[in-house]
């Protein structure tokens, strides 16, 4: 985005720093049922929408040809020309399989011994929640950024169909090539 060095000390401290909200966005939406093909995605989406909002961004939903919601995209557009960089991560999940083998259930986002449990909250839940929070910190800065910055949480992966990054990647949102 910029050409400016941040020191590892200053990045640390703002992980630091986004911890307990990181992991309280990952509980909240890892309680969200979104199995591909099986669960609405607007729940999960609204929650999402709420917390992007909340944090000064402008999220929209990206339809797939058919009219049906594939993806939310939130863009933060720089002051100055240069690359669009887009963070890709899905908020539907893989089902949960055999429910009894789950030390927890799939969708408590219990936390327990340091580890945070169910379906997501290693990976598409977890990889939103972690990108929101970076974005949330560009955008007092936004003016200063040589590009733009675009996240991209699809519903629309685990089935296969890739809707999301298909409708963005090759619809108007292309970014530039």
């Amino acid at each position: 985005m910029n050409q400016q060095i941040i020191e590892p000390d200053a990045m640390l401290r703002v992980a630091y720093e986004d911890h307990d909200s990181v992991v309280k966005l990952i509980c909240e939406l890892v309680r969200i049922p979104s199995r591909a093909g099986t669960d609405p995605y607007g729940p999960v989406l609204e929650c999402m929408s709420t917390w992007l909002t909340g944090h000064g961004m402008v999220p929209r939903r990206l339809p797939a040809p058919g009219g049906e919601t594939v993806a939310m995209v939130c863009e933060i557009t720089g002051g100055q020309p240069g690359p669009r960089y887009v963070l890709d991560a899905c908020l539907d999940t893989a089902p949960f399989g055999d429910e009894a083998a789950w030390e927890y259930p799939p969708g408590s986002g219990k936390i327990s011994g340091g580890w945070l449990h169910g379906r997501g909250s290693c990976d598409s839940k977890a990889g939103a929640a972690i990108f929101a929070h970076v974005a949330a910190r560009l955008v007092p800065v936004g003016d200063q950024l040589a590009g733009s910055l675009a996240l991209l949480f699809d519903v629309d992966e685990h089935t296969g169909g890739f809707g999301g990054a298909r409708a963005y990647f090759e619809g108007r949102d292309a970014p530039d090539r």
